[in-house]
C-alpha cells in the first residue's frame, strides 16, 4: 500500500492540500512589502506590528504542523518573529521574502522540536496494524484537519515528515537540520506515512460517519 502523501502519488488531493499549507502569504508580492520591510530594518515599531500581523496566520499554519498544541504554535511564531526582526538586517531584497520568512519560521519550529531529544521506539509502530486507507479519502478533510492530524504524530516523525512531505526537503538536508543521518531520515518518514494512515483513517471513522473504505 503506497504511504499516506506518498511522492509517488501524485493524486489531486495531495497537491490540493500541499498547495494549502505553502500558499500562505504569497498573494503579497515582494514589491509591496519592500517598503514596509525597510520601514521595519531602521525599528519602526508600527511597521514591524503592521508585517506582524500581515505574516502571523502565515506562521501561525506552518508552525500548527510542528507543535504539539496551538498554545506551543503562538510559543514558536513569537520566537520566530523575534529572529525575523533581529535579523531583518540580513535579508537580501533580490529574494522573495515570503520564502526567507518560511524558513525562520521552519527554523524555529526545529528548535521546539529538538527539546524532544528521545526517538519514538520502533517497536511502537509495528505493533500498529494495518490500515485500509485510502489516499482520495482526504477529499473528505479540509487542509486544517490535515495539519492538526500531522500534529498528533511524535515529534521527531513529525519533523522529518512535515520537511520532507510539504516543505520539499531532501532526506540529506534533513538529516544536517536535524542531526540524524539520511538513514534514519527515510526510516522515520517511512513510519510517520504508516502512523499517519491509521490517524486520518480512525478520525475519518469517527467524524464521518458516512465514509466508508
Amino acid at each position: 500500500m503506497p504511504g499516506f502523501f506518498d511522492s509517488h502519488c501524485a493524486t489531486h488531493s495531495y497537491i490540493h492540500i500541499v498547495s494549502y499549507f505553502k500558499a500562505g502569504m504569497a498573494k503579497d508580492s515582494d514589491k509591496s512589502l519592500l517598503p514596509l520591510i525597510r520601514l521595519c530594518k531602521k525599528g519602526d515599531r508600527s511597521a514591524q506590528f503592521n508585517l506582524y500581523r500581515r505574516f502571523y496566520r502565515f506562521g501561525m499554519g506552518i508552525c500548527l504542523r510542528y507543535a504539539s498544541s496551538e498554545e506551543d504554535a503562538r510559543e514558536i511564531v513569537n520566537d520566530a518573529f523575534f529572529n525575523i526582526f533581529t535579523k531583518l538586517k540580513q535579508y537580501d531584497e533580490q529574494r522573495t521574502f515570503v520564502s526567507w520568512a518560511r524558513k525562520v519560521f521552519i527554523h524555529a519550529a526545529i528548535d521546539y522540536l529538538r527539546k524532544y531529544k528521545s526517538n519514538p521506539s520502533t517497536e511502537e509502530l509495528e505493533q500498529v496494524p494495518e490500515s485500509e486507507f485510502e489516499p482520495e479519502s482526504i477529499n473528505w478533510m479540509h487542509a486544517d484537519e490535515i495539519a492538526q492530524l500531522i500534529g498528533q504524530l511524535p515529534p521527531q516523525y513529525r519533523a522529518v515528515y512535515n520537511l520532507y512531505e510539504i516543505e520539499g526537503y531532501k532526506h540529506e538536508e534533513i538529516g544536517k537540520l536535524l542531526g540524524i543521518s539520511t538513514g534514519t531520515s527515510k526510516s522515520n518518514l517511512a513510519r510517520a506515512r504508516k502512523k499517519m494512515e491509521l490517524i486520518v483513517a480512525n478520525y475519518l471513522k469517527h467524524n464521518y460517519p458516512k465514509y466508508e473504505r
